[in-house]
């Protein structure tokens, strides 16, 4: 009997440590999905990517940009190198210098497009923008410059979820340690 509540405190104590950490979490996961759509090449190929950021810096109203200096604390793009076949991870940290730093661009709190550009090499480059400018509705381009071949993408961001904060974590395990060392 004393088995069973012990297991049962164990499992409450634990449900809320989860209910904790997911309701206060400031950080948050939002994967994406690239799909070229149009083009001279990898048309009908998917990739994806993940963006993580910080939410106390949001108002969750209006149009809101956040960098790495400002809440961006992840960006990555699973994408091609120059020979477009190799599988390369880009990051925040390959943003190309000319265009600044990558943005997290926001409206009224949901993620709805990136300002990241990267040059994989000489004359070819991928960019998310917004297109045409002051339409909301944001892409994705590869440009070669060499051969001018254009590639064009759709962007789909999923719904966020929260990053657990690891103080949660270490105290789940902890809870968890306890319970197998009683069992035994």
């Amino acid at each position: 009997m004393k088995r069973a509540v012990l297991i049962a405190a164990i499992a409450t104590i634990s449900s809320g440590f989860l209910r904790t950490a997911s309701a206060n979490a400031a950080q948050f996961q939002t994967n994406f999905l690239v799909g070229i759509i149009n083009g001279d090449f990898l048309v009908g190929d998917t990739f994806t990517g993940q963006v993580i950021y910080d939410d106390d810096l949001l108002s969750g109203t209006g149009l809101e940009l956040i960098d790495p200096n400002s809440g961006l604390l992840s960006l990555t793009f699973d994408y091609v190198a120059a020979d477009l076949s190799t599988p390369v991870t880009y990051t925040e940290n390959d943003d190309d210098i000319d265009s600044g730093f990558p943005l997290a661009i926001f409206q009224d709190g949901a993620l709805v497009g990136l300002d990241y550009a990267v040059a994989i090499a000489s004359g070819l480059s991928f960019q998310f923008r917004e297109e045409p400018l002051g339409s909301g509705e944001f892409g994705f381009f590869t440009d070669n410059f060499s051969t001018f071949e254009l590639n064009t993408g759709t962007v789909a961001f999923a719904e966020p979820t929260a990053v657990p904060e690891p103080a949660a974590l270490a105290g789940l395990i902890a809870i968890a340690g306890l319970a197998l060392r009683r069992r035994q």
